[in-house]
């Protein structure tokens, strides 16, 4: 859903629970606690701007992977994300491509 507060934010709900939130015109802005101190543990990883490597288990809107691109530049990222279709409709309405962003999504179950 549009966020009708935010230009370019966008809030994904499964079963009527929000899952992720995203804000294409600004991927550092970061909604949710949980996304706000796993992007500080990655800024806290290395110095600012540096490239990470990173595996995401399970990506909802890949709003870390946005946020890492964004912030790291050239950092190589893999999603693995169980639900196949959650993944066509975030790269249909909501597409993680862009300058500096390596990120590869593939469906998989995390555990395997």
């Amino acid at each position: 859903m549009p966020d009708l507060d935010r230009d370019g934010g966008w809030l994904l709900t499964l079963d009527g629970t929000p899952q992720s939130y995203v804000d294409l015109a600004d991927p550092t802005h970061l909604e949710f606690e949980y996304t706000r101190r796993l992007g500080h543990l990655a800024d806290a990883l290395a110095p600012a701007g540096q490239p990470l490597d990173a595996l995401h288990l399970g990506g909802g809107a890949l709003t870390l992977p946005r946020y890492l691109a964004a912030t790291r530049p050239g950092s190589r990222q893999r999603v693995a994300e169980v639900d196949g279709p959650l993944l066509e409709l975030v790269a249909e309405q909501l597409p993680w491509q862009g300058p500096g962003a390596d990120i590869t999504a593939t469906v998989g179950d995390a555990r395997e």
